[in-house]
């Protein structure tokens, strides 16, 4: 599981750090084109809201499998136990808002089927889809983080969640 999460997310960085870089070029190119060069490029909008979207949730994916969401801590780190109990509720508190995010974000993107982009064309669904897949992820990402919760709480293991942990 860890080998195939682990595969997973160098897939998601790497793609989400290259639309990212994609996002910073389109916004450059336009406002280059529109101040210095006098032109209006229409679809920089809508790759970069594409490249943007897309980073976002596969990123939002990532930090679910490094434990990097925000964390409120109710207790000082001496209460071991109650600890693990505590994240481990964070982490099966998750489940719902990854069923969200693939069950009506697969119904989004069949809705993005029916509606194009008005300067590409191409279906929203491109766009969309990014909700479903991240969901995807952050259920199989949550399945490990599960598990790394339940040894914990077994075993009485302290520390916050480390990159090897997963």
């Amino acid at each position: 599981m860890r080998a195939i999460n682990g595969f997973i997310e160098w897939v998601f960085m790497f793609v989400a750090g290259s639309l990212f870089a994609v996002f910073i070029t389109t916004i450059a190119y336009q406002v280059l084109a529109r101040n210095y060069l006098g032109i209006s490029v229409n679809w920089t909008d809508e790759v970069a809201l594409l490249c943007f979207v897309w980073s976002v949730f596969l990123g939002a994916a990532v930090a679910v499998r490094r434990q990097v969401h925000y964390v409120v801590e109710l207790l000082p780190e001496e209460f071991i136990t109650t600890n693990n109990a505590l994240r481990l509720f964070g982490s099966l508190a998750c489940l719902p808002v990854v069923y969200v995010l693939v069950v009506h974000g697969q119904i989004f993107t069949g809705m993005g089927l029916r509606r194009s982009s008005i300067s590409l064309g191409i279906p929203l669904a491109y766009v969309f889809a990014a909700i479903p897949v991240s969901g995807l992820a952050m259920a199989l990402f949550l399945i490990e983080v599960i598990q790394t919760d339940l040894r914990r709480l077994r075993t009485g293991g302290a520390g916050e969640h480390q990159q090897g942990d997963l």
